[in-house]
């Protein structure tokens, strides 16, 4: 499971990470798992404790500083379940994103935009992209990115170009739609400083 600040560590989550640990790495020691889930030694002890009363991990103590950790059958199984579970939370929090995604590009379209660019090569753009590619029959295509990184110029989001912002003239297009949270106010001011359309730019983010 990837290291995620946006959803909250509950009990499950933790429970899941302790035991991914565990069958990757049967040597992990109890202060390395807490680092990785950010809580105090004192709770992966008790968390390791509950499991293996419940049969999902078994120890091998050598000293009392030099433990091995084995995850059960039971507690791949349950580890499984666990992903699963967590898998489908996520699932349902990216369908919530992309309604939201679906109803903006829909608003866009209405107003007479068909194609456009979007302005910021980042996850925003990744998740924009892959929700006009999913459906091909909406009137919307976006022709490139332009980004403000040279390193990411002439690579592609998504099947999708990035180019500099010195060539937006070279590709026909409605407006710009600036896909970036973090950089969205300074790219509308940038937009606004080379005097292009304010009516053109269309902003997610506003």
């Amino acid at each position: 499971m990837p290291n995620n600040l946006f959803f909250k560590p509950t009990v499950m989550y933790k429970e899941y990470m302790i035991l991914d640990m565990i069958e990757k790495n049967s040597r992990i020691t109890q202060r390395e798992m807490s680092q990785s889930i950010d809580i105090a030694v004192s709770m992966v002890n008790m968390y390791l404790d509950g499991y293996v009363k419940k049969g999902y991990v078994r120890r091998k103590k050598y000293s009392s500083k030099d433990v091995e950790y084995f995850i059960t059958k039971k507690g791949v199984e349950r580890r499984k379940l666990l992903n699963i579970w967590y898998l489908k939370s996520s699932h349902e929090v990216y369908l919530q994103a992309k309604d939201n995604i679906v109803t903006f590009l829909a608003q866009i379209i209405e107003k007479g935009f068909t194609k456009i660019l979007l302005y910021g090569a980042g996850e925003v753009a990744e998740i924009m992209l892959n929700v006009v590619n999913e459906n091909n029959n909406r009137p919307l295509e976006v022709i490139a990115v332009i980004d403000d990184d040279e390193q990411k110029i002439g690579k592609k989001v998504a099947n999708t170009l990035v180019i500099r912002k010195e060539d937006v003239a070279l590709y026909p297009h409605d407006g710009i739609l600036i896909s970036s949270y973090t950089h969205h106010a300074a790219i509308y001011n940038h937009l606004e400083a080379i005097q292009y359309p304010a009516e053109k730019i269309l902003q997610f983010f506003d």
